[in-house]
């Protein structure tokens, strides 16, 4: 009896890209080294490559991650095109961190890629400000939804990375994935990474990583606790000793350290 034939294995395309912004004259702004990586590319990357080594799509389904900081990489809408067409556009794009200011830069790569019809996802602290904070969207919001864009508010820890991708994969991409109401736990959790080669287009070759989130303060001038909550949440020490000792062994050994109120993290001194 003839074994079944395998079946041929199919690769999701999975590109995070942390948009820049324009200065006043329209340029993109950019340099050869950024200052400190992006956290939320880290963070996003991790959750994505975990989610590979888990095979969330399925074990017929291999997922291709790269990632690109355009403070300090170019962002060629060509060659992302090109290996999508190569992959019969399986896959998406994530617009990841993406803040107010580069907004107008996430929308004019987001209308670029979805008219070669690449299905793109855009979160960040502008998307989840707008959500929890506004009756309203502004008219941007609507704008990237009018194009076929995916937006995502909250955090995309405890499987809801899984969900989008999934959803990508069936060519079902909600239009608005809203996890503002939910704070997911940070204990235990996938900790931020990003390639060693990302991290060398840093001054002084920086990685980061994301302590604690969330502050049970409601100061005035503080939008933090809209976007990540008033719970207090964080890494274990744990997590943190395995985060930099997996840098280490890369030869990074700088750390541009987030936290939203690293006096309120009970873990802050061990």
């Amino acid at each position: 009896m003839l074994a079944p034939k395998p079946r041929e294995q199919r690769r999701f395309q999975l590109v995070l890209i942390k948009p820049s912004h324009y200065d006043a004259d329209g340029y993109v702004i950019q340099w050869a080294r950024s200052s400190i990586p992006s956290n939320s590319l880290a963070s996003v990357y991790a959750l994505a490559m975990d989610a590979a080594e888990r095979d969330a799509l399925g074990i017929d389904i291999d997922i291709d991650i790269s990632a690109m900081d355009e403070t300090n990489t170019r962002v060629r809408i060509n060659d992302i095109v090109a290996q999508f067409r190569a992959h019969d556009n399986f896959g998406m794009v994530g617009l990841v961190g993406v803040q107010s200011n580069q907004f107008p830069r996430a929308l004019d790569i987001a209308r670029a890629l979805r008219a070669a019809g690449i299905a793109v996802s855009i979160g960040g602290f502008h998307v989840s400000g707008c959500i929890a904070m506004l009756d309203e969207m502004p008219p941007a919001l609507p704008a990237a939804l009018g194009m076929g864009c995916s937006l995502f508010a909250g955090e995309a820890e405890e499987g809801r990375l899984d969900t989008v991708l999934r959803d990508a994969a069936a060519g079902g991409l909600k239009p608005i994935y809203d996890y503002m109401a939910e704070l997911p736990g940070l204990e235990a959790t996938p900790t931020p990474f990003l390639p060693p080669h990302n991290l060398r287009r840093t001054a002084n070759h920086y990685a980061s990583f994301d302590a604690g989130r969330g502050c049970p303060y409601q100061c005035s001038f503080c939008t933090i606790i809209n976007v990540q909550g008033r719970k207090s949440r964080r890494r274990t020490p744990d997590d943190i000793e395995q985060l930099l000792r997996r840098h280490i062994r890369y030869g990074f050994h700088w750390f541009f350290v987030t936290d939203d109120n690293f006096a309120r993290n009970k873990d802050w001194e061990p």
